[in-house]
């Protein structure tokens, strides 16, 4: 491998790494959204024009960089990658931001199960003993929802705006992962009206924490 190879694989190394730390971004907004939907819709609206600022200064900076050190080579492909390294890598973060928002917000749902799982067991167990017990209260700081069914299911601190809003839900059933969008030409939700209309809402979508447990989105 010459010294222009050896110098340009660390120059897209140190590229990646950069655009890399991007993703922290919408990784972090997922996972704090999982802990406070308002405080999460707070700073995706901060940080995401930040960070899409921040892509754009680095995105050109080393592109004009990647198309000087072209110049000293010439070798048509290592022209190619060094010039082609900053576009791709944009390309690559842009297209996995979403993605990272989504597993940070599944890791924020399953530390926060795993943080109240026992005041959870309590308020279930509540909520199977008194049938007539108020379908909203909160216990140790934890807001919650009973829909009486039966069976009996529960949302743990519901958040949102609106009529839009998301939480922890369990179901012992697993019905709820029937829940899955809505037909765009018809308007109706895949699911049956005995899933999507839990809890008083539309129930939109759910994703398997463990157990009997779920995050679901209403709107």
């Amino acid at each position: 491998m010459s010294l222009y190879a050896r110098a340009m694989r660390l120059f897209v190394l140190r590229l990646a790494r950069i655009f890399s730390m991007f993703l922290l971004v919408p990784f972090c907004v997922g996972f704090i959204g999982a802990y406070s939907a308002g405080v999460g819709v707070i700073l995706f609206l901060l940080a995401t024009p930040l960070a899409a600022l921040g892509l754009l200064i680095v995105s050109i900076y080393s592109l004009i960089k990647g198309v000087r050190s072209a110049r000293e080579t010439s070798h048509k492909a290592e022209k190619a990658a060094i010039i082609l390294a900053s576009p791709c890598l944009l390309l690559v973060t842009l297209a996995a931001a979403w993605p990272v928002m989504g597993l940070g917000s599944h890791l924020g749902d399953l530390t926060r199960l795993a943080v109240n799982h026992t005041a959870y067991q309590r308020i279930i167990a509540q909520a199977r003993s008194a049938p007539n017990h108020t379908e909203t209260a909160e216990y140790n700081g934890i807001a919650y929802w009973v829909d009486h069914g039966p069976p009996v299911r529960v949302a743990f601190n519901p958040e949102g705006m609106l009529d839009n809003w998301s939480g922890i839900i369990y179901d012992p059933t697993g019905d709820v992962m029937q829940a899955d969008g809505f037909d765009p030409v018809t308007g109706r939700f895949y699911a049956p009206d005995r899933i999507t209309k839990l809890f008083g809402g539309d129930l939109v979508s759910c994703r398997h924490l463990w157990g009997d447990y779920f995050t679901c989105s209403f709107t």
